[in-house]
């Protein structure tokens, strides 16, 4: 009888003994709300690691099916999280601490099974199953990489050595492309260990683009698809790839430089994963809805077509950057007024060209003549109209003050880096134009934002590439439009025909390609059209001009090549 007691008293109750009791816990749980089923889990996930219990074939079999059962109710603390952007800073840090510790504690248990297989022989054992330990291993790792994203912190460094080492054992397992679905509540999505290794570090070539907590939560659930369009590469091929990683570095993704070559780099491109966005954007301005594309019921079509182009923009310029080589920067200690947005820019240029044109100061020293740039750079030299041309009445000074003011920390011959306060800039993103000066004499010197880094909870790193220093502001018009726009305001005898709507505006900028110099303009990205003619008025001069190859794209912006066919 008491040997009966004893057996009774003595067993086991631990769902990690083997598939059988993990089957029958995790039954048992469903009884519960959600909240308490993860907090349960957790608990037990804790106890195991903490009583030191074998790592046997039988307990790896209970820990898959236990985190099985545990993917509902973290998916729903992890929404909880995600959904609720303006909760109050205590429940924001305990719910903080709630996902990621579990995310530390599952990486950290799966991490037991791995060094078990590694070290104590038990390789035959658990050789079918270690593929999903691995990928699981990853997918929690990336769990608490977007975490620190969502808080704009830094990825602390064990957590990339950590994931470089999964990765490659992977490849030496012979199974990092081996495809399988992750858990059996998302049995109809296949992922692989790249798979979810290029998820996390994709994910972190965004980290320092100021993207709110929704968009990088959106941005994860589409990498889980377009993960599958990238593949990486132990040998580089100039042309066709465009970012790298150093395995033996405690940090992410990385541009390729003359130094990241061969072992232990890997690399890979970016031209499916672009053709597959540009392509979902299309298909979003036709009408289609993100639930439709596969892309979540949560995300409205307007917010993803603005997240997908700001993508767009972003992995293009890390294309761009592949190929383009930094300047030498040098330290300053400089204040610079800044301009954003293509129209205020356009506004601000154009008082400076008004400012300056052909006018010559007291004490007989000249002032920069816009309409003989312009001449220099169409012809080579300055037409005698417009040396004739009479000087301008007065400009009066713009009192307009809707500028920003940063300060200036280093130059180089390409551009200048800036430190800023996030709380009064939360419009900067990688892609978008601005303008800057450096005094309030000065003219605007135009630039395109190329890189963000946070250094604090509110100051980030700006880095902007120069574009041009002497901008010109001109109008656009087309001559079929104008004409039906004039037979349509003829016809109403109260407006006339004086002023039209609709003028297009845009700048003028000289650039090199291949070492040759063209013309181009940036106009409003509605505007573009392959071979569109227009007329360009620069104050009185005026120009038919073809459209040409794209340059570069903003969100609401495009850079192009033109094409002067003719001058009025």
């Amino acid at each position: 009888m008491r040997n009966f007691l004893t057996a009774i008293f003595s067993k086991d109750k631990s769902p990690f003994v083997n598939a059988k009791a993990a089957t029958s816990w995790c039954k048992r749980l469903q009884e519960i709300d959600m909240q308490s089923q993860h907090l349960k889990i957790h608990a037990a996930v804790t106890a195991f690691v903490s009583e030191e219990r074998p790592t046997t074939l039988d307990s790896l079999s209970a820990l898959l099916l236990i985190d099985d059962a545990a993917q509902p109710s973290y998916e729903a603390v992890c929404y909880q999280y995600i959904a609720n952007p303006r909760m109050s800073k205590e429940i924001e840090s305990r719910l903080w601490k709630q996902i990621t510790s579990f995310a530390v504690d599952m990486a950290g248990v799966y991490q037991l099974f791995v060094q078990s297989e590694t070290e104590s022989g038990k390789k035959a054992e658990f050789a079918l199953l270690m593929p999903k330990v691995l990928a699981r291993s990853l997918h929690y790792l990336s769990i608490q990489a977007k975490w620190h994203y969502f808080r704009f912190e830094k990825v602390p460094s064990k957590l990339w050595t950590l994931s470089h080492q999964l990765y490659r054992l992977s490849e030496i397992e012979g199974c990092d492309s081996n495809p399988f679905p992750l858990y059996t509540s998302h049995a109809q999505e296949v992922t692989s260990c790249a798979d979810e290794y290029i998820q996390m570090l994709m994910l972190g070539s965004l980290s320092n683009n100021n993207l709110s907590v929704r968009q990088i939560d959106w941005v994860d659930q589409w990498l889980n698809q377009w993960s599958k369009l990238i593949q990486m590469s132990r040998k580089f091929q100039e042309g066709r790839y465009h970012l790298c990683v150093n395995l033996q570095a405690p940090e992410g993704v990385q541009k390729i430089q003359a130094e990241s070559e061969g072992e232990p780099f890997r690399y890979w491109g970016l031209h499916d994963l672009m053709h597959e966005l540009e392509e979902t954007l299309r298909r979003l301005e036709n009408g289609a809805t993100p639930r439709d594309l596969g892309m979540g019921k949560e995300c409205p079509a307007p917010l993803a077509v603005e997240l997908l182009k700001h993508l767009d923009i972003f992995w293009l310029m890390s294309i761009r950057n592949s190929v383009v080589q930094r300047s030498e920067r040098k330290k300053v200690a400089k204040i610079a007024d800044i301009i954003s947005g293509l129209d205020s820019i356009i506004g601000h240029v154009r008082f400076d060209n008004d400012k300056n044109v052909r006018k010559a100061s007291a004490d007989g020293r000249g002032q920069v003549d816009y309409d003989e740039i312009m001449d220099m750079r169409l012809y080579g030299f300055v037409s005698t109209r417009t040396k004739e041309k009479p000087p301008p009445n007065k400009v009066v000074e713009n009192k307009q003050k809707d500028w920003h003011v940063w300060n200036i920390e280093n130059e180089s011959v390409g551009g200048y880096g800036a430190v800023v306060h996030l709380s009064e800039n939360e419009w900067v993103r990688p892609g978008l134009l601005v303008a800057n000066r450096l005094g309030r004499q000065e003219n605007w010197h135009l630039g395109v934002i190329r890189r963000l880094n946070r250094l604090g909870d509110d100051e980030v790193y700006v880095g902007i590439q120069s574009l041009a220093l002497s901008p010109i502001a001109v109008s656009l018009y087309m001559e079929k439009e104008e004409r039906k726009e004039q037979i349509s305001l003829a016809e109403d005898s109260t407006l006339g025909v004086a002023d039209l709507p609709n003028i297009r505006t845009a700048l003028y900028l000289p650039h090199q390609i291949e070492g040759k110099n063209v013309n181009t303009l940036i106009l409003h990205s509605a505007d573009y059209g392959t071979d569109k003619i227009y007329r360009v008025q620069a104050r009185e001069r005026v120009f038919m001009v073809r459209l040409g190859s794209v340059i570069e794209k903003g969100v609401d912006w495009v850079w192009v090549t033109v094409f002067v066919i003719s001058q009025e």
